[in-house]
Order: C-alpha cells, then sequence, then structure tokens
C-alpha cells in the first residue's frame, strides 16, 4: 500500500492553497485587447462620452424621475418571492448608503486606470450605462408599474415637480424616485461595471458580483423592485455593453484610417 507522506502532503495543500490565491489575485490587462478595442483614446473622446453621460443621466434625475412620481400608477405584478422574502427597511443601508458608495469607489478606479493609461473600462463602462439609461427611460414612460408599496390608483408619490436650489436658481432634481420600476437600474449599473472591468483583478470582480447578490436581495427585501425587474437587467445591460463595444471598435478604426 502506498501512503502519502505527511511532508509530501502538507506540500500538496500547500500548493493548492498558493494556485487559489493565485486564481484571485490574477488580472486579466489582455482582455480588452481581445475584443478589438484601443487601449487608450484621444481627449475629445472622453469629454463625448463624458458629456454624453452627464446629459442623459440629468434627464433621466431631472425630468423622467419627476414624470413618474407625479403620474397615477396603474397596477402591480403578483411577485411570488416577495411572499417569500419578508420586508424589511434595514436593507436601506445597503441598497442606498453602500450602492452610492461602492458606486463611487468603482467611479474613482475606472477613472485612475484611465489616468494610468488604461481607457477602457471607464469609457465602455459609461458608454454602456448611457446606452442602459435611455433604455431604461423608455420602459419607466411606457410601464406605468407601481413600485409594491405604491397603491395603484392612488395619489402619485410627488404633488409637484421635487427640484434642488443652487442658490441663484433651481432645476429639476429627484434622485431615488419610487415608481421607476421597470426595470432596475441599481442592477443594471453593477452588471455593466462587471462587463466592463473585465482587466480588473479576480477577487474584485468577485466581490462586486457578491454585492451585487446582496443588493438584489435587499431590493426585494426593501419592495423597491419586482423580480422581473432584476431579471430585465440583464439582457438590457448586456445589449447595452455590446453598443458600447461596437462604439469603441468602430472609434478605434476610424483613427487608424
Amino acid at each position: 500500500m502506498n501512503r502519502t507522506s505527511p511532508i509530501h502532503g502538507r506540500s500538496n495543500r500547500t500548493s493548492r492553497n498558493s494556485s487559489t490565491v493565485n486564481k484571485l489575485l490574477r488580472s486579466h490587462s489582455e482582455a480588452d485587447a481581445r475584443l478589438g478595442v484601443a487601449k487608450r483614446y484621444p481627449w475629445y473622446i472622453w469629454f463625448l462620452i463624458i458629456a454624453t453621460f452627464a446629459v442623459v443621466h440629468y434627464i433621466l434625475w431631472g425630468f423622467v424621475h419627476n414624470f413618474v412620481d407625479l403620474r397615477v400608477c396603474l397596477g402591480f405584478s403578483p411577485d411570488p418571492l416577495l411572499k417569500i422574502i419578508p420586508y424589511d427597511e434595514r436593507w436601506t443601508f445597503v441598497t442606498r448608503d453602500l450602492y452610492v458608495a461602492v458606486l463611487l469607489i468603482a467611479m474613482v478606479t475606472v477613472f485612475y486606470q484611465g489616468f494610468r493609461g488604461v481607457h477602457v473600462p471607464a469609457l465602455r463602462w459609461g458608454l454602456a450605462l448611457s446606452f442602459m439609461s435611455v433604455l431604461r427611460m423608455a420602459t419607466l414612460i411606457l410601464i406605468p408599474l407601481c413600485r409594491p408599496t405604491v397603491a395603484p390608483f392612488g395619489p402619485p408619490p410627488l404633488s409637484h415637480m421635487a427640484m434642488v436650489n443652487l442658490y441663484f436658481f433651481s432645476i429639476p432634481w429627484h434622485l431615488f424616485a419610487l415608481n421607476d420600476v421597470v426595470y432596475s437600474g441599481h442592477s443594471a449599473a453593477f452588471i455593466t461595471l462587471l462587463l466592463a472591468t473585465n482587466t480588473w483583478p479576480n477577487f474584485v470582480r468577485w466581490a462586486v458580483g457578491i454585492f451585487l447578490a446582496l443588493m438584489i436581495y435587499g431590493m426585494l427585501a426593501m419592495r423597491d423592485h419586482y423580480t422581473v425587474d432584476i431579471l430585465l437587467a440583464f439582457p438590457c445591460s448586456y445589449f447595452s455593453d455590446m453598443i458600447a463595444v461596437s462604439i469603441l471598435r468602430r472609434l478605434k478604426a476610424s483613427r487608424s484610417q
């Protein structure tokens, strides 16, 4: 009978542990190159993408969110998962506070990568978010669904347009709406982030994925969304990311001509 010596067994375990650590720490610097996009883009491309992002999201947060909370919503979805998951307001810490904090950290990270010469994550994510939000504005306007905690045909959440005072003047601004149901912008923001950050180390992307899963549960527990809203975020995010990659490829091709 062959027996493995204790020293040999420990070395095997050490080898397996180091292999696992290496997999978690591994990054994929060549991932963007395989997509056929450039590593760097000129300043005016950055300006156009950032300007597009700003305009699209001001329309979303300034006007569309106001619109959906000023109108009477017409119905709700009989979601079976909401009968299983208990309502718990404590998940607000995850779905609002941590959501904003993690998004800001991700934004700083992709811009830092940009300053270091890796432009694709920031530009790809910005473009994907812009297209995703355009799709989301269309679904929000066309589908007057009520949030699970809002009564159909009842008084709308807002009686007048929400504004923010900028001292000399006020502008429409409603960052977190109530009846912005179909589809989940929270989920789509992190799905597009995961798609755009192939160059990040594996453990960081796993951490983002785990946070996304926690946030999805929290949104259901808070009755912020129906399950179908979250499911729709996946194909819409993939479609938006495909458009973003296609545009970056075309921009690379036009510069090489």
